[in-house]
C-alpha cells in the first residue's frame, strides 16, 4: 500500500517534514482572504506572535500611529487584522450589507450559568418571564 511507504520515508525525514508544514502554514498565513495586498510588517502578515509581543510591550497604540504614517491608511495589523486610520471607512466597514464580519464583544458581558445565557436588559435576549 501508499502508506506503508509513506510513513518510513516521513519518519526518516522528519525535519523536513515539520519544514514544509511550517511554510505552507505561513503562506496560508500571508495569502489568506486577500489580505496580501494591504501594507504592514512582514512578521503580522504572517504570524499574530508580533502583535502579541507589541501588546506586550504595552505601547501598541504608538505602533499603530507610525505604522499609518509609514503606510498609510490601512495598515495589516495581522494575519487576519487590519487597522483603518481614516474615519471615513467607517461606513463602508459597518454599513450594511459590505461583507464584513463583526464580533459580538456583548456576548462576553452576557451572564451565563452552567454554559447558557441568562436573563439580561439587552434587547433581543431572553426575557425574565420566560425563565
Amino acid at each position: 500500500m501508499v502508506a506503508e511507504s509513506i510513513i518510513p520515508l516521513l519518519s526518516q525525514n522528519w525535519p523536513l517534514v515539520i519544514l514544509v508544514v511550517i511554510v505552507a502554514y505561513l503562506a496560508n498565513n500571508y495569502f489568506n482572504r486577500g489580505l496580501n495586498k494591504y501594507p504592514g510588517p512582514v512578521l503580522a502578515a504572517l504570524t499574530d506572535w508580533w502583535r502579541f509581543v507589541d501588546v506586550y510591550w504595552r505601547r501598541p497604540d504608538i505602533t499603530h500611529i507610525k505604522l499609518h504614517a509609514k503606510h498609510g491608511d490601512i495598515v495589516r495589523l495581522g494575519p487576519n487584522a487590519l487597522s483603518f486610520a481614516n474615519p471615513k471607512a467607517l461606513k463602508d466597514i459597518y454599513g450594511l450589507n459590505k461583507g464584513f464580519v463583526k464580533v459580538r464583544l456583548n456576548d462576553t458581558h452576557e451572564p451565563a450559568s452552567r454554559g447558557m445565557r441568562g436573563p439580561s436588559l439587552r434587547a433581543g435576549n431572553r426575557s425574565l418571564t420566560n425563565l
